[in-house]
């Protein structure tokens, strides 16, 4: 006796596809309002941000000069791959930025440590409103007042030649030994602002127990902070760095007002700056998409590390 095998076709399931465009539709009848309201600005972002991105990643692998547009391939990167300046100018951007990992790692966590450790009062807000007053000054203010600091009647030479050590006078923005470290030293002491407010909150929500255990246990202030508060404030310590990194990989402007990238061809010259010029000076649009891009995928890279802490912090918490 044969036996036969009976296959049967299963069903292709739509139900649950059907039932999730169905969630949808019901989702946006019922806010019509809101999608309206947040249409705008989705259409502004569009318009302003992400068709300006798309297009500079497309243009960097042009020739353009916005008579014309050819396609050139690779050719603008590995130009910038070659080129002394923008190498130079990459170098310089890595010494500032391993300036600024030491910067924003010291001096606004000791001014914040120093804050947090007052008694609550009159001392502990005037101090705070001491760090925190920098703020408003607008960024490109702060740029100039530095500049004229830095120049050769400014006020570091007079203070030099007032304490009797005018061999010491330079022109500190003029010359290649001093330039870039003079636009570091930019802000000095560098406690003032965003960071010192984010450390100062993070350690005045450390828990007081915890201290007062130390406390009782015999542990010094240093032994406190280093075995206590410091490990408690490590995630916003990473995400202030981030952020560091990502503003200094952006901002151009204090070269640009300082030294406009020199002296010489890139004594303090960055990436920012020479995709300005690019742009400005040579309407060489696809090479400076290109400085643009490699800036945007680092940044890019960076964000998604914040992230990361960010949902570790979370995790954490």
């Amino acid at each position: 006796m044969m036996s036969q095998e009976l296959t049967i076709a299963k069903p292709i399931p739509r139900a649950k596809s059907s039932q999730r465009v169905a969630t949808l539709v019901e989702g946006v009848r019922r806010n019509w309002l809101l999608y309206v309201l947040i249409l705008p600005t989705f259409l502004f972002s569009i318009a302003f941000y992400y068709y300006p991105m798309a297009s500079g990643i497309y243009h960097s692998f042009t020739y353009w000069d916005i008579k014309r547009t050819i396609w050139i391939g690779f050719e603008n990167y590995q130009r910038m791959f070659d080129d002394p300046v923008a190498l130079a100018a990459w170098r310089n951007m890595l010494t500032i930025l391993v300036s600024q990992l030491v910067i924003v790692m010291t001096t606004p966590l000791l001014g914040a440590a120093l804050v947090a450790h007052l008694r609550p009062g009159l001392a502990q807000y005037g101090w705070r409103m001491m760090f925190v007053m920098p703020i408003v000054v607008p960024a490109t203010v702060v740029v100039f007042v530095w500049r004229w600091f830095y120049g050769g009647d400014g006020g570091l030479n007079t203070i030099l030649r007032a304490l009797g050590l005018g061999a010491l006078t330079h022109l500190w923005l003029g010359e290649n030994a001093t330039a870039l470290w003079a636009i570091i030293g930019t802000g000095f002491p560098w406690v003032a602002g965003l960071n010192f407010l984010i450390y100062l909150a993070a350690l005045q929500s450390i828990p007081e127990e915890l201290l007062d255990a130390a406390r009782v246990d015999g542990a010094s202030a240093f032994r406190r902070f280093f075995q206590i508060e410091l490990p408690l404030i490590r995630n916003q310590m990473m995400v202030l760095i981030v952020l560091t990194f990502i503003f200094y990989l952006r901002s151009f402007d204090a070269p640009l007002i300082m030294t406009n990238g020199g002296p010489g061809m890139a004594g303090t010259l960055v990436p920012g700056l020479q995709m300005y010029r690019a742009v400005r000076d040579d309407l060489d649009l696809g090479y400076g998409s290109a400085i643009g891009t490699v800036l945007f995928v680092v940044t890019l890279g960076l964000m998604l590390i914040n992230q990361l802490i960010s949902r570790r912090q979370k995790s954490d918490a």
